[in-house]
This record gives C-alpha cells, sequence and structure tokens, in this order.
C-alpha cells in the first residue's frame, strides 16, 4: 500500500491532496483510536493508496508510517521553497549534517530511488509549462519514517503554493 501525508501546516500540501481526492474514487473511512491532527478521524482510501492528514509540518513526522496499515512505500505532499521559480520536485528525507529543519542529525530516511524515478518522469510529463522539474538531493527530515519515503513538492514561492494547476501535476 501506498501511504500519503498531507500536512494542514502546508497549503501546497493540502492543495496537493485536494487535488488526489478529485482525481480518483475514494472511500471515505473514520479512524476513532487517533486524533484527527495526528492522521486519526476522516482518512480516505482507494485502490491500493491510503491517505490521512496531519496537524503538524510534514518535517517532524517521524515515524509517521505507523499511522498507516503497513504501507510499502510513503509519499509526502509537500511545498518547495526557494529562489529557482516554479518547479515541482521530489527528494529522500534525512539529514546528513544538523537537523535544521526536522528528524535528527546525521541520520537518513530509507530511500524510494526507483520512485523518485517514476514521480520525476510523471511530474515532467504533466508539469504546466512554466514549471520546472527535477529531484532534490537530501536535506530536511523526518530521518525516521517506517518505511521507504519520499517528497513530492510545488513550489518554490506563494504563487506556486497557491497554484491549482502546479498541485494537479503533483497530484498526477
Amino acid at each position: 500500500m501506498l501511504a500519503v501525508v498531507v500536512s494542514r501546516a502546508d497549503q501546497a500540501s493540502q492543495r496537493i491532496g485536494e487535488h488526489l481526492l478529485e482525481l480518483g474514487e475514494w472511500d471515505e473511512h473514520e479512524d476513532e483510536t487517533r486524533s484527527d491532527e495526528n492522521g486519526g478521524g476522516t482518512y480516505y482510501r482507494t485502490d491500493g493508496i491510503e491517505l490521512r492528514t496531519f496537524e503538524d509540518l510534514h518535517l517532524y513526522l517521524d515515524g509517521v508510517a505507523a499511522t498507516f496499515d503497513d504501507p510499502e512505500m510513503l509519499v509526502f505532499a509537500s511545498r518547495h521553497s526557494g529562489d529557482s521559480g516554479p518547479l515541482l520536485t521530489a527528494h529522500a528525507t534525512g539529514n546528513f549534517g544538523p537537523a535544521e529543519y526536522g528528524g535528527h542529525e546525521r541520520s537518513l530516511a530509507r530511500a524510494a530511488p526507483h520512485a523518485a524515478s517514476v514521480i520525476r518522469d510523471a511530474l515532467a510529463a504533466n508539469a504546466p509549462p512554466e514549471y520546472e522539474t527535477g529531484i532534490e538531493c537530501t536535506h530536511h527530515g523526518p530521518s525516521t519514517v517506517g518505511c521507504p519515503s519520499l517528497f513530492v513538492e510545488v513550489g518554490s514561492d506563494e504563487t506556486q503554493w497557491r497554484d491549482d494547476a502546479g498541485a494537479e501535476a503533483g497530484a498526477r
């Protein structure tokens, strides 16, 4: 199963999540064993995919795979921040050095290199004309996820974080 993490603290993440829900036929479920802030409450499932929403920024969600039903891989829908202009990107998580943005110092999460390559190709195929696509190096947490994982990001500033075309490309 593929687990998808959406963060309420990230408007690009929320937009990607909304587009994911629009693109497929999802069944709505309730998880009363967890709080709504921690991936409980309403969550969604479709063929081999489960989407849950969290209050915290995903960079700080160490161990998040345990929230899902035995995922083979986990994707964090997220924003990309930088001076790179419109960009759709993917990357593994963890920290080669200090843990300035979540995770643990000198600790890397299990990567999903084949998935990163497939996602990068999908981003390129679905990107609006003004967007670049790419794969970034690992540069933030979480560093302990519980299964192979990666971020799929829309960026690089608030204009793109609110852009439905970029969010839909990230969702696809």
